[in-house]
């Protein structure tokens, strides 16, 4: 049996969650930043953080393995304000990619007139929404350099995505359940929210009906979660569980794409646009190919 959960009533006004977040604009010496952050780091932790990092490591790549590692709490207004400047500062150097341009699937699958697929980096990606695979934590990941989707959006979104998922886990006061979706802003993202959600792991196993049927309910999850907060008209998904998780690619894209589908039937006009996020060539022509030959 499921423990208890915390809805998303519970803590929204403790997140702000219907507050507009303006990053800071400030222009943010790394230097100073980095100065900062190992003034505040212990022995131990400087240690394990030059254990990980690469040969040919710079300042920015340091202040990313230190906000990888710091815990949440003690953050201050001026940290706040040297991290979101840094972020700021580098968003202008990056191709955001808006929803709106992204073009529609044309196919006999049911939700094809809101529908894309898109080769590209989600944390680039100027929409209402996307999905984050997190696990069970909730947190982020804390290991630097991590090639998990849940370093990447932390890293660009900033450390309030940390701080906003810490304050709900506290409320909840136990780790995620698998299939279950929390909502926050996304601070330093081009994305407006972020919807954590964790997938079943099938790594290091055989796959299984509980598997698929736990990464239907994930899905549902984060659906439910866009209508409940009546803030959402635009959602891209990640390939949820793929990756380190381990669910084989094609079969969870069939299971994303008929749960969608289904959802979207079921609750017609709450959504705008759907966006499945391939980041690759292969799970692009996979996704392709499974909704121009889409069959029930």
């Amino acid at each position: 049996m499921k423990e208890d959960k915390v809805k998303l009533n519970d803590y929204r006004a403790e997140i702000m969650l219907d507050e507009d977040y303006q990053p800071t604009q400030v222009q943010t010496s790394l230097d100073e930043l980095l100065d900062y952050l190992l003034n505040e780091m212990t022995v131990l932790e400087r240690v394990s953080i030059q254990r990980k990092m690469p040969k040919q490591s710079d300042k920015r790549q340091l202040i990313k393995a230190i906000l990888t590692i710091r815990p949440a709490g003690s953050v201050t207004e001026e940290l706040v304000e040297m991290v979101d400047g840094m972020l700021q500062n580098e968003i202008m150097s990056k191709t955001i990619t808006s929803h709106e341009r992204l073009p529609r699937e044309d196919s006999s699958y049911p939700g094809v007139p809101i529908i894309s697929v898109w080769n590209g980096d989600i944390a680039t990606l100027k929409i209402d929404a996307i999905v984050n695979a997190a696990n069970s934590q909730m947190e982020g990941c804390f290991v630097p350099f991590h090639n998990c989707i849940d370093n990447v959006i932390h890293n660009a979104a900033g450390i309030q995505l940390r701080e906003d998922c810490s304050k709900i886990m506290h409320m909840q006061g136990h780790i995620e359940d698998t299939a279950d979706a929390k909502l926050t802003r996304a601070y330093n993202l081009p994305s407006k929210y972020v919807i954590h959600t964790v997938g079943p792991i099938v790594s290091g196993k055989m796959l299984t009906n509980q598997d698929k049927e736990a990464l239907e309910k994930t899905y549902e999850a984060c659906l439910n979660l866009v209508k409940e907060s009546g803030l959402i008209k635009s959602i891209a998904f990640c390939s949820i569980s793929t990756g380190v998780f381990g669910f084989p690619f094609e079969p969870a894209a069939k299971i994303a794409l008929k749960t969608v589908a289904k959802w979207l039937e079921e609750n017609p006009d709450c959504i705008d646009h759907v966006v499945f996020n391939t980041f690759g060539d292969e799970a692009t022509r996979i996704y392709k190919t499974l909704i121009n030959d889409w069959k029930e």
